[in-house]
């Protein structure tokens, strides 16, 4: 078995050897979210409220938009093998039903169409950065970064000729999915008032009633 660097948020062990993607996904720890970035498995400290209010709207919205049978959305639990050496846990996922079969036992075997970040001191720096990376060369083709704390540390990109471009909300604080058919948010909702966010019945009234 080859060995590997386990990182945490405050600590870190030497890398002896690179852990595959495929051996990963048969040692990964069951009992808490963990990454495999550049062969190196990346136990994820958990994460505050904040970040999981916000997890909790953005997961849900999508999946309620999507009992039409567009696809399918996945929680921060699911591994995405990317390739030999990357397999990332992201917040949110989407796998639209033309490419299905990429979803396998255990885990998702290929690029999704949207994945969704929601950033935080202890993951922001590989969100930005090799996953970043590993995302646009694996072909995913939108990738949302939300900073829980408002709009200046968000981005949005969707790949073009195989590079990520920024995207930004229309003028109505309108931003409009290209994984997702006729799917929108409208980004204030991801920052409220006292976390007080709104009721994902509502959203979704408004999203298939405009």
């Amino acid at each position: 078995m080859a060995v590997s660097t386990v990182v945490q948020e405050k600590s870190c062990v030497e890398v002896a050897e690179r852990v595959s993607a495929e051996e990963f996904l048969r040692i990964a720890p069951e009992d808490r979210k963990a990454e495999l970035i550049d062969g190196v498995i990346i136990e994820i400290m958990p994460p505050l409220t904040i970040h999981e209010r916000l997890q909790r709207f953005l997961y849900t919205l999508p999946t309620l938009y999507e009992e039409r049978e567009n696809g399918e959305v996945f929680g921060s639990r699911t591994p995405v093998v990317l390739s030999e050496y990357y397999a990332p846990e992201p917040d949110i996922l989407f796998i639209s039903s033309e490419q299905a079969e990429i979803i396998q036992r255990d885990g998702i075997h290929g690029a999704p169409d949207l994945v969704i970040e929601i950033l935080s001191v202890g993951t922001a720096k590989n969100d930005r950065g090799p996953k970043f990376l590993a995302y646009e060369e694996a072909g995913v083709r939108e990738l949302w970064l939300i900073d829980p704390y408002g709009p200046a540390g968000t981005d949005f990109y969707q790949l073009e000729q195989g590079s990520f471009r920024p995207v930004h909300p229309d003028a109505k604080s309108i931003m409009r999915s290209v994984a997702i058919p006729g799917f929108w948010i409208d980004v204030r909702w991801l920052w409220p008032d006292k976390e007080k966010f709104l009721s994902v019945r509502k959203a979704l009234e408004e999203v298939l009633g405009e």
